[in-house]
């Protein structure tokens, strides 16, 4: 799997706007998408998110399109719930639905 980054600053939203072009002959899942742009990124897991992943049909190039935020408190503050939850892990799936309850 091959991984190209592109990144753009907005210092109102305090994040940045990641696109990464990854060619491969699958996509790859959130976890996978996830674990390997943040460590070519430098940042923690926790901050990123991703907002959508799409491929063409008959092409081996996915874009997928992450949003990396200062710190947690912007995180909650701007993205949405859905988007916070499927790009999180299991436990924190969890740990999201005992605070709902």
């Amino acid at each position: 799997m091959n991984i190209e980054i592109e990144k753009q600053r907005n210092e109102l939203l305090h994040r940045t706007a990641v696109v990464a072009k990854i060619k491969g002959p699958k996509t790859p899942s959130r976890q996978e998408l996830l674990k390997k742009v943040a460590a070519m990124l430098g940042c923690d897991e926790k901050l990123l998110v991703i907002d959508k992943i799409s491929q063409q049909s008959g092409q081996q190039l996915v874009i997928a399109y992450l949003k990396l935020y200062d710190n947690s408190k912007f995180l909650k503050e701007l993205e949405l719930n859905y988007k916070i939850k499927r790009t999180g892990s299991l436990e924190e799936k969890k740990e999201v639905k005992k605070k709902e309850e």
